[in-house]
C-alpha cells in the first residue's frame, strides 16, 4: 500500500512538472521578438529601460512585455509610473468637471489639468473594491472634440486597509490636454466610484523623452497648406515632435497631426505652432508614418530644416538575481496584461534605482522555430501524453482508494 502511494506521488510530481514545462515553452513560443539583459552584478531592484526599437515591437499599451529567465519562468515587474511619490505636498487634485456626453456608457470622470504640464502618469484615488474593470483615457482641449490617449487600462484591486479608499496610478502616453475623461465601461455593472485625479508635480516636470531614428521627411506645399511627411522604418510609439523652424522669426500657425495606419488617416491633435513658445508637439502614437498639416493661411510657408521625434521614456522595474541571466520578450498580440504581486509592494522599492537598458532587438528563436517546423507540430503528441499520464494517474488513485476502502471493510468485521 505504502509503495502504490508513494508511486502515485511521484507520478502526480512528474505530470505537475511537464505539465508546467510544456506550458512554459508554449507560453514562450508566442512572442516573436527578444533582447537580452545584461548581467546584473548583484541581487536587487533595477529599473530597465525600453528602448524605442523594443517598444516598436510591442503593443501599443505595452502589455505584453514579460521578462524571464534561464529557466523559462517569467519574472514580476511592475511598471516605473507605479512606484508611489513620496513627497504628498507636491501632489495637485485637478478639478472636476461635469462633461457627460450623450454618447458615455457606463461611469466617466473628467478632470482639468491647469498645470499646463505634459503628463505621462495620472494618480487617482477610488473607494475600496474587489471587482476587475478596465479604463479607458481621453483627452480634450475644448470638452467637445476628445482624442483617445491610452485604452483598456486594468484597474487593480484594493490593497487591504483600514481608510476605505486607496490610489493607483495611470501610465499612458505623454500629452498636454486640458482635459482628461476616464471612462469604465460597466453598463449594467455595478459601478465604481472615482474619488480624486491628480500628480505630483515634481514628477511631471521630470518628463523626459529617448530619440527616435532615422525619421525620412518630406515635404509638400500646396493651397496655403504645408504638408509634412513622416516615415519611421517600424511602428514606433511616438509621444513628441520637434520642429527646427528657422524663419521667419515670428510666426503663429495652426497644424493637425495624423498617424497613418494602413490606407487610414487618423487625427491625432489640432495644435499651434507659435514662435513665443518651444515647437514642440505632445502627441500619443504607434504608427511608421505621420502627416503634418501646417495652415499657413496668407503667410510665406515656414522655413523648417528637420523634424525630431521622441519616445518617452518606458521603464520597468524588477527584482533580478545577480546568478540569472534575463531576456525581455514581446510580440504576442493575445496575451493579457499580467498582474503580479509586486503591485501590491511598490511602497517598499526606494525611487533611487540602479539602471539597466536591453540589449538588440531580435527574433524570437523559440517562435521561429515553431513557425519552420509547421510541418512538424508535435502539439497532438504533447497532450496525448498528457491525456495518458492523466488517466494513468487516475487509475492508480482509484485502485489506491479501492484498497484502502477493502482495508478499512476488512478491520470493521
Amino acid at each position: 500500500m505504502m509503495k502504490l502511494k508513494q508511486r502515485v506521488n511521484k507520478l502526480t510530481g512528474l505530470t505537475a512538472l511537464f505539465c508546467g514545462l510544456m506550458l512554459s515553452a508554449s507560453a514562450q513560443r508566442n512572442f516573436k521578438y527578444q533582447a537580452t539583459l545584461p548581467k546584473v552584478d548583484s541581487t536587487g531592484f533595477y529599473r530597465i529601460s525600453l528602448q524605442p526599437a523594443l517598444v516598436a515591437k510591442a503593443r501599443p499599451d505595452l502589455a505584453d512585455i514579460r521578462i524571464i529567465d534561464a529557466k523559462g519562468n517569467f519574472i514580476p515587474y511592475i511598471t516605473a509610473g507605479s512606484l508611489p511619490q513620496k513627497d504628498q505636498k507636491s501632489f495637485v487634485v485637478f478639478t472636476p468637471v461635469d462633461a457627460r456626453l450623450a454618447t458615455d456608457t457606463g461611469t466617466t470622470f473628467t478632470v482639468e489639468n491647469k498645470t499646463g504640464l505634459a503628463l505621462d502618469r495620472l494618480w487617482i484615488r477610488l473607494q475600496n473594491t474587489a471587482v476587475q474593470r478596465k479604463v479607458s483615457l481621453s483627452g480634450s482641449d475644448d470638452l467637445k472634440q476628445w482624442f483617445a490617449i491610452q485604452e483598456d487600462i486594468p484597474l487593480q484591486e484594493a490593497v487591504q486597509n483600514s481608510e476605505g479608499t486607496y490610489m493607483q496610478s495611470l501610465s499612458f502616453p505623454a500629452s498636454n490636454y486640458r482635459y482628461l475623461k476616464l471612462q469604465v465601461n460597466d453598463k449594467n455593472k455595478t459601478p465604481i466610484k472615482f474619488l480624486q485625479a491628480g500628480i505630483y508635480t515634481e514628477y511631471a516636470a521630470k518628463l523626459s523623452y529617448v530619440p527616435v531614428k532615422p525619421v525620412e521627411l518630406s515635404r509638400t506645399d500646396s493651397n496655403k497648406t504645408t504638408y509634412l511627411t513622416l516615415k519611421l522604418n517600424d511602428n514606433y510609439q511616438i509621444n513628441k515632435l520637434h520642429i527646427n523652424i528657422t524663419a521667419p522669426k515670428y510666426f503663429k500657425r495652426e497644424v493637425s497631426v495624423y498617424q497613418i495606419i494602413g490606407k487610414e488617416k487618423q487625427l491625432l491633435t489640432d495644435a499651434e505652432l507659435n514662435s513665443a513658445k518651444a515647437t514642440d508637439l505632445l502627441i500619443a502614437a504607434k504608427t511608421s508614418q505621420l502627416l503634418l498639416l501646417i495652415n499657413n493661411g496668407d503667410n510665406l510657408p515656414l522655413n523648417i530644416k528637420s523634424v525630431e521625434a521622441y519616445q518617452s521614456d518606458e521603464s520597468v522595474i524588477s527584482y533580478l538575481d545577480g546568478k540569472q541571466s534575463y531576456r525581455l520578450l514581446v510580440g504576442d498580440q493575445t496575451v493579457q496584461a499580467p498582474e503580479y504581486d509586486l503591485q501590491f509592494f511598490a511602497d517598499s522599492i526606494h525611487n533611487n534605482l540602479v539602471q539597466i537598458s536591453h540589449g538588440a532587438v531580435s527574433k524570437n528563436t523559440e517562435y521561429a522555430t515553431q513557425k519552420v517546423k509547421a510541418g512538424r507540430d508535435y502539439t497532438v503528441f504533447i497532450w496525448i501524453a498528457i491525456i495518458v499520464a492523466a488517466a494513468l494517474l487516475l487509475f492508480l488513485t482509484l485502485k489506491m482508494t479501492k484498497e484502502v476502502n477493502k482495508k478499512a471493510g476488512g478491520d470493521n468485521v
